[in-house]
């Protein structure tokens, strides 16, 4: 609990805080002060926005997309579906996946 002596102490800290703000004078600026910070602030912050998009430009876009689509078709025209089976075909033996008419447990 908070004494009586521990109230007054912190009372009459509150009352020289208010007091100070008696002995604070009026700061005076130039009437242009407000303009030129602002200028300031924004001046270098439009010099950095215009780098970072142009790794993003239409060209590079469309160079990807170009790149993108004729790797795809070159990977289609070149997928044969019967290497294609003959590869999964291959994989099975190899790892004892597939069945075969020799090696039966039934026989």
């Amino acid at each position: 609990m908070k004494t009586q002596k521990d109230m007054n102490d912190m009372q009459h800290k509150i009352k020289e805080v208010i007091d100070s703000a008696d002995y604070l004078e009026k700061v005076s600026l130039s009437p242009f002060f407000k303009e030129k910070t602002m200028q300031r602030m924004f001046a270098t912050q439009s010099e950095t926005s215009p780098v970072v998009l142009a790794w993003f430009t239409p060209k590079l876009q469309l160079a990807t997309l170009a790149c993108v689509v004729l790797l795809n078709i070159f990977a289609f025209m070149n997928l044969n579906s019967s290497t294609y089976n003959d590869n999964v075909q291959e994989f099975a033996d190899s790892y004892g996946l597939s069945v075969s008419s020799d090696y039966s447990v039934l026989n």
